[in-house]
C-alpha cells in the first residue's frame, strides 16, 4: 500500500471512529471495516507520518509480550525506513535508543521517569489513556468501547523536533498541555 493510500485509510478509519460516530447499522461493510482500527495500525500510521531528524533506520521500542501484533501489521505494509521493532522486558526501564517508545506494560513511575528524560528530544512517544499525555507523553491511544482514537499533546510534539503530517494531527484530538 502506498504511503497516500495508507494515509488516506488512517484518515478515514479515524475519522470515522473519531470525529463522527455513527450507529454501526449505519455504516457500510467497507466503512464499518476500516473505522476499526487495530491500535498497531494506529500506532504504524503514526510513525510512518512523522518524520525524524535523521534518516537512519528506527527503532520501535515495545514491552516484553507487546511487539506480536505491531509485527503482524508492519509484514502487512512494511515501512520503508526499515522499522526494527524492540521487545523490552517490562521489569526493565525502556531502553535509551529508541526512535519510537510505545508504553504498554511499563509501570506509571517508569513511564513519568522516561517521558522527563526524553523531553525535548526527537523521540515518538506513544502510551494508552489520557494521563499518559497530562505526564509528558506525545501520543496518547484510547478505548471507546471497540473503537480506537488517540490524542495528541502538541506541546510535547512541537519541543521534539520530530514533523508529525499535518493530517494526522488533524485526526487527533488535542491532548492536556504539558
Amino acid at each position: 500500500m502506498t504511503d497516500s493510500r495508507l494515509l488516506r485509510a488512517l484518515a478515514t478509519g479515524l475519522l470515522l471512529a473519531v470525529v463522527m460516530p455513527l450507529r454501526a447499522q449505519e455504516l457500510s461493510p467497507v466503512a464499518e471495516s476500516r473505522s476499526a482500527l487495530s491500535p498497531a495500525a494506529i500506532v504504524l500510521g503514526i510513525v510512518r507520518y512523522t518524520r525524524w531528524p535523521s534518516d537512519a533506520p528506527l527503532r520501535l521500542c515495545v514491552g516484553e509480550g507487546s511487539g506480536a501484533e505491531l509485527r503482524a501489521q508492519l509484514e502487512r505494509t512494511p515501512d520503508p525506513r526499515g522499522l526494527e521493532i524492540v521487545e523490552t522486558p517490562r521489569h526493565l526501564p525502556p531502553p535509551a535508543a529508541c526512535s519510537v517508545l510505545l508504553f504498554d506494560g511499563w509501570p506509571p513511575v517508569a513511564h513519568r521517569e522516561t517521558l522527563r528524560r526524553l523531553a525535548g528530544q526527537p523521540v515518538l512517544t506513544i502510551g494508552w489513556g489520557h494521563e499518559f499525555c497530562s505526564d509528558g507523553g506525545m501520543f496518547c491511544l484510547q478505548r471507546i468501547g471497540d473503537r480506537h482514537s488517540f490524542e495528541v499533546n502538541l506541546d510535547v510534539a512541537a519541543r521534539s523536533g520530530l514533523r508529525v503530517h499535518p493530517q494526522v494531527l488533524r485526526l487527533a484530538r488535542p491532548g492536556p498541555k504539558a
